[in-house]
Parts: C-alpha cells; structure tokens; sequence
C-alpha cells in the first residue's frame, strides 16, 4: 500500500501517525539482531518504516534485505530510501526492481552526498545530478506504481550555504511537481523554526504531506557530531539543559525522550499530525516516546513474540539468547560507544549514513591540513592533532576527548615517531561514573577501562612491532591488518592458521627476523593469557563475532555488569576497512599529479593499522612501554 494512501486513512479517522527509520548494520550478526528488534517493534503498530540508503550504494544489499524482510516478514509497510550519487543507471534500475519483487511500493528518492572529502568528485551518471532527476526517472521508468517521497530541510541543506530559504522550497516544490508524493524532512530541535519553514511551504504551493524528522537524543557525543555534520540548530536552551548532564549517559537519555516527547506534543498542539522517529536502530527511548505522548498505552507489553529465527533470514544463528527477549534485549545496547560497540548490536554502523568520509568541507580539510609531501608533514598533523592546535584529523569526529590528557605526551612520542594514532584510551580502575574525565552510565557506578591504543605503522616497521607485541607481555593483545586484506593477531588458537599468516607477512614485509616467529609456539600469547576469552576458531564473520574483548566496561547499582566497547575481530575488519578508506578520501582532495596525492596514495597502500590492548587494565604504562620501546 502506498504511504499517502495510509495517511489519508489516518486522517479520516482523525487520527495521528508515525513512523520508524532503521539504517543497516554493518554486520551479518547486527543486521539479523535487528530483524527480532523490528519484530519486537511491530507491536508499536508503525505506520510505516523507512531503510536508509549508503553512500553510493555502499549498502545495497543490507539495505534491499532489510527492506524485504520489513516488507514481507513483518507486514510493514516499507520504504526503500535510494540515492543517486556515486549511483549508475544500472544499480538504480537493480534496486528498483528489487524494490518492486519484493512488494514494495515506496521509495524515498535522494540526491545523496558526494564523499564529503573530495573536492574533485563529478557524478558517475550524468542522468541523475539531483533528487528530482531519479524522481523523474522513476516516474518514466515505473509510472504510478512507486509512491516517491523526497527531503525537505528546515533549516537548509548542509551543502546550500548560498541559498535562500524561499530559494530552498523552489526547488522542494519543484522535486513534488516531478512526481514526488511526501516530504521526509532533516531533524530538527527548533520547533517555532520548522513551523515557520512549513507554513512558507504551504504559502508557495506544496500541499502533499510534510512530515517532521525527530531524532531522540540518544547519547551527548552523538548529538553534537550528528547536529554539527547536518548543520542544525540548537536551541540556547536545549545547550543550557544537556552541559550539566552530559556525563551521565542515562540522564541525557531520559533527557532526549522528554525533549522529543515534548518537540511532538508542540507540533500535535499546533496541527500537525504525522512524525518520522529515527530510531538509530535502538528501541526503549522510542517506546517511551511514544508512551510519553499517548500513542501507545503505557502497560504496552515488555515481551514481545519470539524472534524469527535467523537461519531463516541469513542462515546463521543470532547471539541473543531466548531468555533474552522479555526485556533486556530491548536496551540491551543502550550505551553504544562508537565503532568498538558490539559487532552483534543491531545499532552497529555508520549513523548517519555517510560511512568512510572525512567529515568536514574541502575547503576546511585544505585549511587545516594543508599540502602534506613528506611522512614527516603527516607526523606533525598528528602531533598538532593531540596538541589541540588542529581542531580535527581525517579519523576523528572532533578535538581529543578531555580522556586523552593523561596519556597526550605518550601520544605525542608515538606520533613523533611516525606511529601515528586514529584511536586510544587511557587505562582506569574503579573510577565513579561521575568522573569528568572518563565517567559514563548513571550515577553510583564505577567504570573501568583497559589501554588501547589503534595507530598506523610504515611498512619497516610492521615486522619489529608484531615481534615486540606478541613477545614481550602475555597481557597484550592486538589485530593488525593491511589495505589489502591480510591480518595478523595473537588472538587465535590455530597454531596452522598462525603460521601461514606469519609466513604471508614476511613475504609482504620482506623481513627474514620473522622466521622465528615460527619456530616458537604461536599458542604462547594465547594459552598463557591471563584473560578470559576464548580463541578466535573460525573464518566466518559468525563464527569470529562471538569471540570478544570488552575494553570498557561499568558495573551500576542494580544492573548486570554493561560493556559499551568491545574489540572483536569482524569490528576490527569492518574499521579497517573504513579506516584506509579514509586515506582515499584524504587523497582526493587534491588534484591528479600532485604531489600530496602521491604521498596519501602510498601511504594508504603500504601502511598496516594496528589494535593493540594492555589487558591488564591496573597498568597505566604497560602498552606504552612495548609500543614504544
């Protein structure tokens, strides 16, 4: 059925109505989690739900699958988003058939972003440049069969700087004359804002439906990278609420389900009647919304019906236990903590939706990192990175965390040394989880946290890291892998297995001090490790998620203990994988020829990331000792 046609009912009956957007995990075992989640969700009775679309069709067959599951499984009325940048014809004409085969009859058309770093990018197809050009083409390709909706943004798109707000609804009206039959719009905090954008649409003309994005806050960090990247306002207000609380995890979300609740009460009051909920893909805070407001009774069952099984779906078996579904699943990754969340969370992935990207303008990239023609040019970005006299590298999302003063000078010297870090953390034991520094969760607690540190080593210098990692304390353990797919770790009881990576590596190395790293036994690191976890035992991404490593953790009054970061080898590929995309990103600022391209291009093929962890979470300077011994 199609979306307008749902609302139309609902407006019949006076009634209002929502709807829930999930994006696709990054993982087998995260997407098969969410398939039970959205199960669970059902019983919220969405009008319809919506799946994101990656960056140039990054996640084409995450997202066609969990569309069809929605769709076909669940009963709910699904709409399919789909962009067109980095998109040719063909993979637009794949996915609407796709689309179509499976009953879907929605599609949420998009121009999408370019990679946000490169300022030489021109679109793959010259048929679609903008949103209203797939609209069109869907129009001319499938006639009335596809209910399209588009993006409306109250606040102006993040890319239209120069463009009036007036400027802005032209070509909104424009995207609707084409054929397109609803509005989605950006999130948004400013209600009297988004209300005063909506009445000037209806003053220019456009009729069909517009319907408000709602983000619950759902973490401070979040909220502030999500709000930055997209360019939204944030209330004075809404600041003077969140900086006092913005240590206390649990008090800034129960924070963003008042905020939301009380953002879809003000628009109710003022005549609106239909909500779009981004979910990030986790579903207690949407639940008390929607429980907040009225829409669903408060008594609303806690056990939901059992979860499909997900050999039906994916052919693997879900990690989540059936005495799991009354109520811990539900919020059972309430406190995800960026990529090193669980691999298994159905909340596992890129957010907001642009995946391996540098986060910030071209022109600002330039600005700040200039024209690098040296290792030693990149070296002092980093340097100047942790100093805090740049605001932003291409890994982060901003400045160094407060966390990182106690271990800046350490990073410096890595960095120095050419060893240069995209990730860390400073050993704690026992701090209360009111700590400014490194606290998080709800008061009363204490948290905990191992050393890691992720950092990028030069060709000549993989061979002697890998040796010092795996000899010198049984407390380390670490992953290190190439652009081109090779991985070497300790974290693994196939003493075969081990060998033949050791001999790949001295190939791709051209190190002959490695030999010896087979003659002795490869289960030393494994069997001798005081921690307890089990080796990594198998090759499937299934298999190996199940093998983990929380390097943060908080235990809290009345609750289990909660592991928001946890370091497992398919979230290590997944980051690897984004990581040395970064480098490409970085690379296409600058022109073909220059001399700064060449640099990141060779480095982004010859250079190895490296995850280490000091398990011994009592030690402050164990791992820096190794690393740069």
């Amino acid at each position: 059925m199609k979306i307008v046609d749902k609302i139309a009912l609902k407006a019949a009956e006076g009634k209002p109505f929502y709807s829930f957007e999930y994006f696709p995990p990054k993982t087998s075992q995260g997407l098969s989690n969410l398939f039970d989640r959205i199960g669970r969700m059902e019983t919220l009775k969405p009008t319809f739900v919506t799946c994101t679309w990656g960056a140039g069709g990054s996640t084409f067959e995450k997202t066609t699958e969990l569309s069809a599951v929605a769709q076909t499984v669940h009963g709910l009325e699904t709409c399919m988003h789909l962009t067109c940048t980095n998109m040719d014809r063909g993979k637009v004409d794949e996915a609407l058939a796709e689309a179509k085969k499976v009953g879907i009859q929605n599609i949420l058309a998009l121009r999408g972003d370019p990679p946000r770093g490169q300022e030489y990018w021109t679109q793959v197809d010259d048929t679609f440049v903008h949103a209203i050009d797939l609209v069109r083409y869907i129009r001319q390709q499938y006639g009335d069969y596809f209910c399209i909706g588009v993006a409306g943004y109250p606040e102006g798109h993040m890319d239209s700087t120069d463009l009036s707000s007036t400027d802005e609804i032209q070509f909104l009206k424009e995207k609707v004359e084409a054929g397109a039959d609803f509005v989605l719009t950006q999130l948004f905090y400013d209600v009297d804002g988004f209300l005063a954008w909506e009445k000037q649409c209806r003053a220019q003309g456009i009729v069909c439906p517009i319907i408000p994005g709602i983000m619950p806050i759902q973490s401070y960090n979040g909220f502030k990278r999500i709000t930055s990247l997209a360019k939204i306002r944030v209330p004075d207000e809404l600041t003077a609420a969140l900086d006092p609380i913005k240590i206390d995890d649990q008090k800034v979300k129960d924070y963003g389900v008042d905020l939301a609740a009380s953002i879809i009460q003000r628009l109710l009051d003022a005549g609106i009647s239909g909500f779009h909920i981004c979910t990030l893909n986790l579903e207690k805070s949407v639940r008390l919304i929607l429980e907040r407001v009225g829409f669903v009774p408060a008594a609303t069952a806690r056990k939901a019906p059992r979860p499909l099984s997900a050999e039906i779906i994916t052919g693997t078996t879900g990690p989540i236990a059936a005495d799991d579904i009354s109520g811990r699943s539900e919020s059972w990754d309430d406190f995800p903590n960026g990529r090193w969340g669980d691999a298994r969370s159905p909340a596992f992935g890129d957010l907001d939706g642009y995946g391996a990207s540098l986060k910030v303008e071209p022109r600002k990239a330039l600005e700040m990192w200039k024209r690098p023609t040296t290792v030693e040019d990149i070296s002092t970005l980093f340097v100047e990175f942790i100093q805090g006299k740049i605001p932003l590298l291409p890994w982060s999302e901003g400045s160094p965390l407060p966390e990182t003063g106690a271990i800046q000078s350490r990073l410096v010297q890595c960095n120095q040394k050419g060893l240069w870090t995209v990730g860390s953390q400073p050993a704690v034991n026992g701090k209360p989880s009111t700590d400014p520094l490194v606290g998080w969760g709800p008061q009363g607690g204490y948290v905990y946290q191992k050393a890691f540190v992720e950092l990028f080593v030069g060709p000549n210098e993989v061979a002697a890291m890998v040796e010092k990692l795996r000899t010198i304390s049984p407390w380390i353990t670490f992953f290190a892998a190439s652009r081109d797919g090779e991985v070497v770790t300790n974290s693994t009881g196939d003493v075969l297995e081990e060998q033949k990576k050791i001999a790949e590596l001295k190939k791709i190395c051209g190190k002959s001090d490695l030999a010896k790293f087979s003659e002795s036994s490869s289960t030393s690191a494994t069997t001798e490790m005081p921690i307890c976890e089990a080796p990594f035992s198998g090759k499937t991404e299934d298999a190996l998620v199940e093998r983990s490593n929380a390097v943060t953790w908080g235990v809290f009054p009345g609750k289990e203990i909660i592991q928001p970061t946890v370091i497992e080898k398919v979230s290590f590929l997944a980051w690897r994988d984004e990581a040395f995309e970064i480098w490409r990103e970085w690379e296409h600022l600058y022109p073909k020829g220059a001399e700064s391209r060449k640099l990141l291009h060779q480095i982004g093929h010859d250079y190895w990331l490296f995850n280490i962890v000091n398990n011994d979470f009592r030690d402050e300077n164990g791992i820096w000792d190794i690393v740069l011994a």
